[in-house]
């Protein structure tokens, strides 16, 4: 074999190897990026009807398939399938763009996906917190995916009924707290959260704390039903003191 055979060879290795690499390059540029992940999150402190129900079903079965145990977070599974409850994070609307009232309709408000349409049904069986009116408390909201926004918190007015589906005319007209961009913490029950501190409305009895968080770098908005029980602390009469 010639010499210049042998180098012939060489530069026609050297090039098919060289086109290999550029074919590679191109599919790596013109591969489609993956979708922007979801902001998620949602309250476990008063908890949200989803985080509820997942704790409750897990502690039906720990470590193995979800076994709810209250009555309103089984018919959850049985209707929506287990999505809701490893995804309680993600009740929202990817295109809200805060327009709440205009993009969830009434009845819809405590699950506006259909994935969540089984939250949307009302009663007094949901999973409950329990809190004393008037007083000062730290909301925890979980946060799944961090992104800066608003949280706005309402309160069932005193006259609904928890026999219908929540609807926007049962709210209060104003938050009774909200607060931007609040500071994260680590060490929460599923990780990193929000926290602020909130003074309660004076309530009495079941009412549902409706949770808004409207992201500032997104349309998309999260919402959160938290079932509570307002009731004063039990207040223990004295032993009176024996004479002696």
């Amino acid at each position: 074999m010639t010499l210049y055979n042998t180098l012939g060879r060489i530069r026609a290795t050297a090039l098919a190897a060289v086109l290999v690499l550029l074919a590679a390059v191109a599919i790596v540029v013109v591969q489609p990026s993956p979708p922007a992940a979801y902001a998620h999150g949602g309250l476990t402190y008063p908890a949200t009807r989803t985080y509820a129900c997942y704790v409750d079903a897990l502690s039906g079965n720990p470590g193995g398939d979800l076994d709810p145990q209250n009555a309103m977070c089984e018919n959850a599974l049985a209707v929506n399938g287990n999505y809701p409850f490893y995804n309680w994070f993600g009740n929202l609307l990817s295109n809200a763009g805060g327009n709440h009232r205009e993009v969830v309709p009434d009845g819809h408000l405590c699950g506006p996906q259909d994935r969540f349409s089984a939250f949307r049904e009302p009663g007094t069986q949901w999973p409950t917190t329990t809190l004393e009116p008037g007083r000062t408390i730290t909301f925890s909201y979980n946060a799944w995916a961090k992104h800066p926004g608003t949280w706005s918190q309402y309160i069932t007015k005193d006259d609904w009924d928890p026999s219908q589906p929540l609807a926007w005319d049962d709210l209060e007209p104003a938050p009774f707290n909200e607060v931007t961009n609040p500071p994260l913490r680590s060490g929460g029950p599923q990780g990193d959260e929000y926290y602020w501190d909130a003074t309660l409305p004076n309530k009495s009895g079941r009412h549902i704390i409706y949770s808004i968080w409207t992201r500032s770098d997104s349309p998309e908005a999260f919402y959160n039903c938290a079932d509570v029980d307002f009731r004063l602390p039990t207040r223990t009469t004295p032993t009176p003191m024996t004479p002696l």
